[in-house]
């Protein structure tokens, strides 16, 4: 009987152990705000951007920008009127992204943007001049 009362106990006491360690992994993924919603530490700037510019071409004023992360590297498309760019030289450093793109294969474009929640806003820099950026996350239809 003392026997099975503390094999239950190391039981529970395993189980117990086992549920606050795996919460702890899930969470450490999360910061949590001052009113309490979570949200994601890194890899804010991941997901889907709708983007106005000023200050640009017709092709590139509006249009759409993916941020995905492939194991350790971020990678960026830029969807626009006829086609899609490719992002290079893409670093992310918490909710800033840097990234180019070549335009035609001759024009480089830098881009600098901050991402606060939903909402992104920056700048891109070319040799026609400089255009103000700002995109909404597309979220899931619910």
């Amino acid at each position: 009987m003392k026997l099975t009362l503390i094999l239950l106990k190391g039981l529970f006491l395993i189980q117990l152990f086992c549920s606050f360690s795996s919460v702890d992994v899930f969470l450490s993924d999360f910061t949590y705000t001052d009113n309490g919603e979570q949200k994601l530490s890194e890899d804010c700037v991941l997901g889907v951007w709708n983007y106005t510019m000023t200050n640009a071409a017709t092709p590139y004023e509006k249009g759409v920008i993916f941020i995905t992360k492939s194991k350790d590297s971020y990678e960026v498309a830029v969807k626009i009127q006829n086609g899609m760019l490719t992002g290079q030289d893409v670093i992310v450093n918490k909710e800033t992204v840097h990234f180019n793109v070549n335009i035609a294969g001759l024009e480089r474009v830098s881009f600098a943007l901050l991402v606060k929640d939903n909402k992104m806003m920056g700048e891109s820099y070319s040799p026609t001049g400089t255009s103000q950026i700002s995109g909404i996350r597309q979220l899931p239809g619910r």
